[in-house]
């Protein structure tokens, strides 16, 4: 039955394939279909459009045309009908004509000495034309473009006359001057919202007049418009084309590319030897046709885009449907183990900081066995410690917050400090540990030296753990100047110990990622150092890589950026060290702290070194014992952040800014369980003068007592 069902399973996805792929075939035909007819379309309706632009630039040209023409056959009626009011009437004076052409206005007599004046007496002076020396032999109305002394360009109309004596002097024409304005505006204009353009061209070229506001005239700006097409790389053939039409006057059409765009170019002859040339970037003279058609296209995307987002906003419904129980899970996944290993490795230093302290309570009569366990429970709260502060790191890294410092430091200390900080464990496996360090190397730079050396502590530290006794591990130093201000520092940590596999080392900066083998399995560790050292190194700007093989040992290698600087040459103070001088015996401190197990521990510590201690239970109380006590009666005082009815920072600006005789002189410390940077800052800040972190570090205190109890 299982077989027969199985078979008709596969005979029937051997059916739906052919039905797929016929299918599929068919929708890529259709498509395909659907793309040529479209082309076609697209084809035909955009050599419909060029058929309607030619159309309109050929009416164009035609309204041009007549509207010139009904110009200057209204102008040539005028002066036929002025030259035929003086003939016909016999003038013989100037006020007899000035009385019957009242109407005219503009309108000279010419001489037959060449002098030209008007009905009022007013005389002018043209420019040379051929067109009026031709009409003295004329008998028709005859046009030309003058010039009038003092007076501008000005489009002439002239009609002949004879045997006319006026005032004792022969005439043989009458003149009317129309301002060339009026030609301009017909014949050189803009068109097609000021994309296209007429002009006035001569017989050679030459752009005679020419709209003003054109962006035509980007395209057409030069002097000879046969010259400029020459420049815009227009085909010869149409070229030659129109400068025979505007020497022969004949009507020319062309189509020329210019800068990448199509034009329309069309002259036709006008009066006195000039032609009309009209030019339209085809693109624009169906903006309508090419709005709709866009439009059209527009719209077919957006529906179709519609219909694909309304399929995808399904498709993703479903697919983050059928993902979220997935993803929920994984998270859940994620959390539980970051929260058992974070768990694991808090636990196990507890379990023992407990197991020990019940030893502790049944071996109270036994100093050997008190003291070995002490030891131990001290070790393992040193290790809690480490395990937390990696965790916090780590999170601080994650969420930015973690801050890298810029301050002068010196190399050669740094380097001594971390190999004295290792020398020990090292030593317990009877290691091979050195610093391969040259003689003379530059000391002083700027950066964060607390973060270099947590770096290259965690690296041998992990070099020391997982290197089998007797072997060796090396701390190598060099430093590669790259600059007057900077050098490149660059640190080794070498070790002949288990070395590590390719796969672990493709993620080995991750945060929890161990190697597993039978002597890391003897170790305990966060498994985040790695990743600290990556992130902090990251954060300096520099870089950090590995060489490594399973069992032939590991090579962490650090490249840092540092700017150089001269370390200012201080002699250490005579006789400094953490010992109590004999006048500190008896001194009073206060100490405001609200954990009452914390209390009574800093209190005993403190009474050990001989100090007398008064304890306040919250910065209220501590406020209250320093104001009523007498001046000189606290050397220095303990103060936590964190308490109730009021904290330490605001028990300190109490404290300042009281009227007692100490209130700016005595030493306030700050201790407390916020150990990051800004809080330091914050501390100082508000008027401390230090900031000690719990755990409490009695050296440290020992320190910071020397340091401000006088």
């Amino acid at each position: 039955m299982v077989r027969e069902m199985i078979g008709k399973t596969k005979n029937a996805k051997v059916k739906s394939l052919p039905w797929l792929r016929r299918m599929t075939v068919l929708l890529v035909c259709l498509l395909l279909s659907e793309v040529f007819i479209f082309t076609v379309t697209y084809r035909h309706l955009n050599q419909s459009i060029q058929n309607e632009r030619i159309d309109s630039i050929e009416q164009m040209s035609t309204l041009i045309s007549e509207k010139l023409l009904l110009l200057r056959q209204t102008y040539e009626d005028k002066v036929r009908q002025a030259a035929l009011v003086i003939t016909s009437n016999h003038v013989q004076s100037l006020d007899q004509g000035q009385e019957l052409l009242l109407a005219f206005e503009q309108l000279y007599l010419l001489a037959e000495d060449g002098s030209c004046i008007s009905l009022t007496g007013e005389r002018i002076v043209l420019s040379e034309s051929e067109e009026i020396k031709m009409l003295k032999s004329s008998d028709e109305i005859r046009t030309d473009f003058c010039t009038v002394q003092a007076k501008g360009d000005f489009w002439v109309f002239m009609s002949p006359i004879s045997d006319v004596t006026i005032d004792g002097k022969e005439f043989f024409g009458v003149i009317m001057l129309v301002d060339a304005n009026s030609y301009a505006e017909a014949a050189a204009t803009a068109l097609y919202e000021n994309q296209g353009a007429s002009y006035v061209v001569d017989q050679q070229g030459v752009i005679e007049l020419r709209p003003t506001e054109s962006t035509a005239n980007e395209y057409f700006g030069g002097y000879n418009l046969l010259h400029t097409l020459q420049e815009k790389k227009v085909d010869k053939r149409q070229i030659l084309a129109l400068q025979q039409g505007l020497e022969q006057q004949h009507k020319v059409e062309s189509i020329a590319k210019i800068d990448g765009e199509i034009w329309r170019i069309q002259s036709f002859p006008e009066s006195g030897g000039n032609s009309i040339v009209i030019a339209v970037p085809i693109s624009i003279t169906a903006v309508a046709t090419f709005d709709g058609m866009r439009n059209v296209i527009i719209m077919i995307g957006l529906t179709l885009l519609t219909v694909v987002a309304i399929a995808a906003v399904w498709i993703c419904y479903y697919v983050k449907k059928g993902q979220q129980i997935k993803l929920e899970q994984a998270k859940a996944t994620l959390k539980s183990d970051f929260m058992n290993k974070v768990s694991h490795d808090i636990r196990t230093p507890l379990t023992a900081v407990i197991g020990l302290n019940d030893l502790l309570l049944h071996n109270v009569d036994k100093p050997d066995i008190v003291a070995d366990c002490a030891r131990k429970a001290k070790k393992s709260g040193e290790y809690l410690i480490s395990i937390i502060n990696d965790v916090l790191d780590m999170s601080r890294i994650e969420s930015g917050k973690l801050r890298i410092s810029h301050t002068a430091f010196d190399m050669k200390e740094l380097l001594d400090t971390v190999i004295q900080l290792e020398t020990y464990s090292s030593c317990k496996k009877a290691l091979n540990f050195h610093l391969d360090c040259p003689d003379r190397i530059h000391r002083g730079y700027l950066g964060d030296a607390v973060r270099i050396k947590q770096c290259l502590v965690n690296l041998i530290s992990n070099a020391i753990k997982f290197t089998p006794e007797e072997g060796g591990v090396t701390l190598t130093y060099r430093e590669c100047q790259e600059s007057v201000t900077y050098t490149r520092a660059c640190f080794m940590v070498e070790d002949t110990g288990i070395g590590m596999s390719e796969e672990f080392m493709q993620q080995m900066f991750h945060p929890f990622e161990q190697e597993q083998s039978s002597l890391t399995s003897a170790h305990v560790g966060s498994g985040l150092g790695l990743a600290i050292v990556h992130s902090l190194v990251s954060l300096m700007n520099g870089t950090i890589h590995v060489e490594s093989e399973l069992n032939q040992g590991s090579k962490f290698v650090i490249e840092l950026p540092l700017e150089r600087i001269e370390l200012s040459e201080s002699k250490p103070e005579k006789g400094q060290s953490n010992e109590l001088p004999e006048y500190m015996r008896g001194k009073r401190i206060l100490l405001a702290e609200d954990n009452e197990i914390n209390r009574e521990i800093v209190a005993a510590l403190l009474s050990g070194l001989g100090f007398s201690v008064d304890g306040a239970v919250n910065g209220a109380e501590a406020v209250e014992r320093f104001l009523s006590s007498s001046m000189g009666y606290y050397s220095i005082i303990l103060m936590d952040i964190q308490m109730p009815v009021m904290n330490g920072l605001e028990a300190v600006a109490a404290i300042r800014s009281s009227a007692h005789m100490d209130a700016q002189s005595i030493p306030i410390i700050a201790l407390s369980a916020n150990a990051f940077e800004e809080d330091v800052e914050k501390s100082l800040a508000h008027g401390m003068q230090a900031h000690i972190s719990k755990p409490v570090n009695l050296e440290a205190v020992k320190k910071i007592f020397i340091q401000y109890i006088h």
